[in-house]
């Protein structure tokens, strides 16, 4: 069943909720079409569904494409003959469709070629057999119009979505490269550090044990020189440990947007490329700041849009969060907004923190430059 529904009514995810769009549409113009015409015709609906088959089947590059485009010109040609009131419009979702489609320059030419020859043949019909009215030049002329341009329409929206999912592609791999490159980074430095003391520690202990009836003295020595070895290693294993938790104001912005967008919530971010030259402590306790702060937004506040203003002088860095939510309400709010918390980080860097709270709550954050 699933096989069923993937192969025959969902459409490539490449292409978005656009198809499903143009199919609602078509759909409710069939049916008016079919239904403000008496009598009923069965035959015609068969016809409309066929179109649907092979309009959806179209939007996918096979070696029988060429075909399914064909059978939609002809069931737009009868469409459009028999009902000149709005049966031409299928047309354009063909025209649509093949500007979608990734075609090679020759292959969308030629579809182009052939859409443009159906489609304008239709159109010359009606200009020799249809009245000779005044207000139909201008409806020929815009027809025309929407016939010539939409491939190219729908090719230039095709590409713009194009390059924004495969930005969005090459922005997961970076991720990935990036976090690959970090576990190289601290693989090696396990090996070059860790790696080299174990060794020595175990060859220390080699040479302890067979000192310790022999030598006492010496090997209460080789003993005291592996204790020793082992807190310098602890405490190295300490600070690789801390590196690995601080995280970078950048690093927490995206974490942060992602939270955010899952709670429905706007991020706005205004010169936040300043912060990337700011001191390693003051963007790790930025960045748990911004984590405290977002989450405490995210539960309470009921906002649509959260502000980050980065800013600095040549005193103080600045950073101004804001949300539009519901604000603080009470001295209780401001304790469980977490206030308390990103205090208590700040002021290990001599920063200071102000709330405001009108029209949701404001977050002034001062911190000194080091001289």
């Amino acid at each position: 069943m699933k096989k069923f529904i993937e192969k025959n009514i969902l459409f490539p995810k490449r292409f978005g909720l656009m198809p499903y769009f143009w199919v609602f549409s078509l759909l409710l113009i069939i049916s008016q079409i079919l239904v403000t015409h008496k009598p009923f015709s069965w035959l015609d609906l068969v016809f409309a569904l066929v179109y649907l088959k092979f309009y959806h089947d179209g939007y996918s590059i096979h070696r029988l494409v060429g075909l399914d485009i064909g059978i939609q010109f002809l069931i737009a040609t009868y469409f459009t003959i028999k009902y000149p009131d709005g049966g031409g419009s299928l047309f354009i979702y063909t025209a649509w469709e093949i500007g979608s489609l990734p075609f090679k320059n020759k292959q969308f030419y030629q579809a182009l070629i052939a859409y443009l020859i159906v489609s304008l043949s239709c159109v010359s019909y009606f200009i020799v057999t249809g009245p000779n009215k005044p207000y139909d030049i201008f409806a020929t002329l815009f027809s025309l119009a929407f016939v010539i341009g939409s491939p190219f329409a729908a090719r230039s929206v095709s590409n713009s979505y194009h390059r924004s999912y495969q930005a969005r592609l090459n922005n997961r791999r970076f991720e990935t490269i990036i976090k690959q490159n970090e576990r190289d980074r601290i693989a090696k430095d396990l090996h070059d550090n860790l790696g080299q003391s174990f060794s020595m520690i175990t060859l220390k202990s080699e040479l302890a044990n067979k000192l310790i009836d022999k030598d006492p003295q010496k090997a209460h020595q080789q003993l005291k020189d592996i204790a020793e070895t082992s807190r310098s290693d602890l405490n190295l294993v300490r600070q690789i440990v801390a590196d690995l938790n601080e995280k970078s104001i950048a690093g927490a912005m995206i974490d942060e947007e992602k939270n955010l967008s899952l709670a429905k919530i706007r991020q706005i971010s205004i010169n936040e490329d300043i912060s990337n030259d700011w001191p390693k402590d003051i963007q790790h306790v930025l960045a748990a700041v911004i984590k405290e702060a977002t989450t405490n937004v995210i539960r309470y506040s009921q906002a649509n849009l959260m502000k980050f203003d980065f800013k600095e002088d040549s005193q103080n860095y600045l950073l101004e969060i804001q949300d539009d939510g519901i604000g603080l309400k009470s001295t209780k709010d401001h304790v469980s907004f977490g206030m308390v918390g990103m205090s208590t980080r700040l002021q290990d860097i001599d920063g200071k923190i102000t709330v405001i709270s009108n029209r949701g709550v404001t977050l002034k954050i001062l911190i000194p430059k080091k001289a």
